[in-house]
């Protein structure tokens, strides 16, 4: 019964893929079957799981195609929300997670900052916007699919349920931050735009205990990105060779030496993404 539930909606309707509450919770046999189905019927569907902590065993090409990263925005949290990890341990965390699935299916996970599981960001965040501003930079430029769960692009706030389910506040235009609306926006034409954003290689080239920097690369094109989190400045000197040193987001000082490229002047809670 489930699996012609499944399929129908695909072939009646044409939806786009499944995402799958508390998927742990059901007898992988059943996501065996129901990935054959749905694959048979739509080749591109996408499959994604609900589940908390390693995804690993449901994402093995027979089951899933992508998790909700609840591990990514933990790591959020802990380093743009409350500031309890440097920046040097969010990295790692980051390459510890990465390291858990295949590149297909990093590329596929949905990177969120909130769900209707959690409380808001910006309320995490003890409501300084700037924190859920330079969360949802990264957000947009490290490997994964955006999840942005309806009103955080506007900042919406609200505590654990049922005050993470709040209604999007349409009649509320004054209370919407149209300052990271626009952020968002700009940042999706950038990923359109740019496809290194989107299915670049991924490598961190230095982090200190407030900032760090990494790249985006594919055989065409090669991004360089810098996340602020410090209260000052940030001038550094990224050890990377570069052709060129064209900054698309942000505002620094920017130069391109032999072997790094210097970066003077990044502002407090800044993220900023270099061609070179």
């Amino acid at each position: 019964y489930f699996l012609d539930v499944a399929t129908y909606w695909i072939r009646e309707f044409d939806i786009d893929g499944w995402r799958m509450d508390v998927a742990r919770y059901v007898d992988d046999d059943f996501w065996l079957d129901f990935r054959r189905v749905v694959k048979e019927v739509k080749p591109d569907a996408y499959l994604i799981a609900e589940i908390m902590g390693d995804a690993m065993p449901w994402l093995q090409g027979d089951r899933f195609d992508a998790t909700m990263n609840y591990q990514f925005r933990e790591l959020a949290r802990d380093f743009f929300a409350d500031g309890t990890i440097d920046a040097t341990r969010f990295a790692d965390g980051l390459i510890r997670t990465l390291a858990r699935y295949c590149p297909g299916a990093v590329l596929a996970c949905q990177n969120l900052i909130g769900s209707h599981d959690t409380e808001r960001f910006l309320t995490a965040a003890g409501g300084d916007a700037k924190r859920l501003h330079l969360a949802a930079f990264a957000q947009m430029t490290l490997p994964g699919a955006p999840g942005i769960y309806y009103g955080d692009e506007i900042g919406m706030s609200g505590g654990h349920d049922p005050g993470s389910r709040g209604a999007f506040p349409w009649n509320e235009r004054e209370t919407w931050d149209f300052e990271l609306l626009e952020q968002m926006r700009r940042l999706g034409a950038l990923r359109t735009a740019h496809h290194a954003l989107r299915t670049g290689d991924f490598e961190i080239l230095w982090s200190s205990d407030d900032a760090f920097a990494f790249t985006r690369s594919t055989r065409e094109e090669h991004l360089l990105v810098v996340v602020n989190r410090g209260d000052q400045p940030l001038d550094v000197f990224v050890p990377v060779a570069a052709e060129r040193a064209n900054v698309i987001w942000g505002e620094a000082t920017v130069r391109k030496g032999p072997l790094d490229v210097g970066i003077e002047g990044l502002a407090p809670w800044a993220g900023l993404i270099i061609d070179i």
